[in-house]
């Protein structure tokens, strides 16, 4: 298969792209605590936010809790018993959830599930669309730290004196580990350890799939601050007034720095410098490699919110009710915002703007008048929601695929009597409907070659129509938090879904019939169910309910391979078209013809029936391996990094 020039260019798109995709771009989630599993208390952002209140939604009680951020919603909990879903965009309620007792524990958003814990003693998981219970889990005493999920595993703390990890599907106890005093600290994770406090006085580390003892470390005092471990360092708080650094391999300590009281607050680390509140009123900035203090800056009362920082700025509350903005670099205070009760509530920033609850019951949302509607968000999955669906939708293909394969032909697992007597069993209706289904076998007769090459044919425009049907809606829901939002994005996503399900797929049919090949764009039964079950289950649309089917004399191997090669870079150079878009400013058609483009270009390199992959793969290994590692590396740059 000559295929160099092509090849060349999708390398020079996949350069193209990872370059773009390195510049910051607004992060699309706050998923747990302070951020992420490793606890950084670092956002992205490019500007300074502004203290405009865009909304507050009032609860029963004052608010503990930190909120999470998925997806255009916001969730918290509240003393009132209850964790509150909120538009993020208005602050109107998406679903509540009643527990029995206080949520000061912060939610955990992971795979479409709420995870937190309630002063009922239980761990919960809900749906994170419906807030429907999934399961919760019995412990000893009251829950108010906050999840980490990794892995399929929650790990929480309880004030029974236990850190338990539990199967993040089923609520199923995996191991817990039993400290010697309550564990109010939220654990971080990071490479296959669980760092965690307790108010016995010592720091854990913890192997995360067992639960055995990697180290601990003694301070002067009980540890109710979650760690933050960034760059081979944890840094936690203790009541001994202290702020410590261990090495996160061994325990050893490497340095400290004495505050004017309880450091109860997590750190926040943006690689050199660690930041972090003390019950003293003063927020520190230490030097992260030794602990010397850069700056400090005392607020009106003690501080337990942990500070958050994106675009060098530190967001930060206090118990005087207010909201700071300081400057990192120097600590000088930007602005403030009042409330009318204290905050200890740790901020999410996502989009421009912050979140945050306070002790007067409100959930805040501040930002600049012209933070990103919607429509200007960029949508982009759960790493873990993305593994599932390219996992289930490879798996499925394969599996149809041999079963497939069995019906049509069980002489060959079969010895050849036993297959020849296997043979008469299967209907023949049954073969021809499994390969139908299976790989949409078109029934078009040779003479029908003769046709218009570039008129589609009638069945083509039904797929044609599905196809564009399908992926606005599909990728309009997936960005959503409540169906009232589909009016909006719709008339957008039916736009640049033309420009992929049609023109993308037209260009690759015109190819071939150019060449003699009749190939025709067909509905793909078995593609549309994986379609809307990656759809609705993950969130992440994958799959094709369409597909592209050939059936000539002149459809040789070769041919056929640079047909379905050229199929997927003309997918990566769209990737690249609506890249640009992006960046110039057209954040809705450019973010999702993106998304569409390169989830589409994945799955059509499946090197299995009757994926265009396969076609590549019977023809040429070496050059399907070079087409395939192209397109995982703009889905990775795409997922990771944007």
């Amino acid at each position: 298969m000559k295929c160099n020039n092509s090849l060349t260019m999708g390398f020079l798109f996949t350069i193209i792209l990872l370059c773009l995709v390195s510049l910051p771009l607004a992060s699309a989630d706050w998923p747990m605590y302070h951020s992420d599993t490793s606890h950084s208390g670092v956002g992205a952002g490019n500007s300074t936010i502004d203290p405009t209140l865009l909304w507050r939604h009032g609860t029963g009680n004052q608010i503990w809790s930190s909120p999470a951020v998925a997806g255009d919603v916001v969730y918290i909990g509240s003393n009132d018993g209850n964790v509150y879903a909120l538009n993020a965009s208005t602050g109107s309620t998406v679903w509540t959830y009643a527990t029995g007792g206080e949520v000061r524990s912060s939610p955990s958003v992971v795979a479409g599930t709420v995870y937190f814990g309630s002063m009922d003693n239980k761990v919960y998981a809900v749906s994170a669309s419906t807030g429907s219970l999934i399961w919760s889990y019995l412990t000893g005493n009251d829950t108010d730290s906050s999840p980490t999920v990794v892995g399929g595993v929650v790990y929480i703390g309880s004030l029974d004196g236990n850190v338990y990890a539990l199967n993040a599907a089923n609520g199923s106890l995996l191991w817990n580990y039993t400290t010697g005093s309550v564990v109010v600290s939220s654990p971080a994770v990071v490479n296959g350890v669980v760092y965690v406090g307790s108010m016995d006085h010592y720091v854990y580390a913890l192997n995360a799939s067992t639960g055995a003892i990697v180290w601990r470390y003694a301070t002067g005092g009980a540890v109710y601050s979650p760690p933050a471990v960034v760059g081979g360092v944890v840094y936690v708080g203790s009541w001994d007034y202290k702020v410590y650094a261990l090495n996160s391999t061994s325990g050893g300590f490497l340095w400290s720095y004495a505050t004017g009281n309880y450091a109860n607050a997590c750190p926040a680390v943006d690689g050199k410098t660690v930041y972090v509140g003390s019950r003293d009123g003063r927020v520190y900035a230490l030097n992260a490699s030794n602990g010397v203090l850069i700056w400090n800056f005392t607020t009106g009362n003690t501080i337990g919110s942990s500070p958050a920082v994106v675009n060098d700025v530190i967001y930060i509350g206090s118990t005087d009710g207010k909201v700071y903005a300081l400057n990192a670099s120097s600590g000088a205070e930007i602005w403030s915002y009042q409330t009318s009760g204290a905050v200890v509530s740790s901020p999410a920033i996502v989009g421009g703007v912050i979140y945050l609850g306070s002790w007067d019951g409100y959930v805040y949302a501040l930002g600049n008048p012209s933070a990103p509607s919607l429509l200007q968000q960029v949508w982009v999955p759960q790493p873990l929601s993305a593994v599932e669906a390219v996992g289930i939708t490879a798996v499925a293909l394969g599996a149809v695929s041999v079963v497939l394969s069995l019906v049509s032909n069980p002489l060959s697992v079969l010895g050849e009597q036993a297959g020849q007597k296997a043979e008469g069993l299967v209907p023949d209706s049954l073969k021809e409907w499994l390969g139908d289904v299976v790989s949409s076998k078109q029934k078009t007769e040779i003479e029908k070659k003769n046709a218009p090459l570039f008129r589609p044919t009638k069945p083509e425009v039904l797929a044609y129509a599905t196809s564009i049907i399908l992926l606005a809606i599909a990728f309009s829901y997936v960005k959503i938090s409540s169906l009232d939002q589909l009016w909006a994005l719709l008339p957008v996503f039916f736009g640049t879904s033309i420009l992929v399900g049609f023109v993308q797929k037209y260009m690759a049919i015109v190819f071939l019939r150019r060449r003699g090949v009749w190939s025709e764009h067909r509905i793909w039964p078995l593609g549309f169910v994986l379609f809307l079950l990656t759809t609705f289950a993950f969130k992440v649309p994958f799959s094709s309910p369409t597909r592209s089917a050939h059936q000539s004399t002149k459809a040789t191997e070769r041919l056929l391979a640079r047909a379905a090669g050229l199929e997927i870079l003309i997918g990566l150079a769209f990737a690249g078209f609506f890249f640009l878009l992006l960046k110039g400013g057209f954040t809705a058609i450019g973010g999702a013809g993106l998304a569409m483009c390169v989830i589409g270009a994945l799955s059509g390199t499946f090197p299995v029936k009757p994926m265009s992959g396969k076609d590549i793969f019977d023809y040429s290994k070496r050059r399907w391996a070079e087409l395939f590692m192209i397109v995982v590396i703009v889905f990775g740059a795409w997922l990771f990094l944007l």
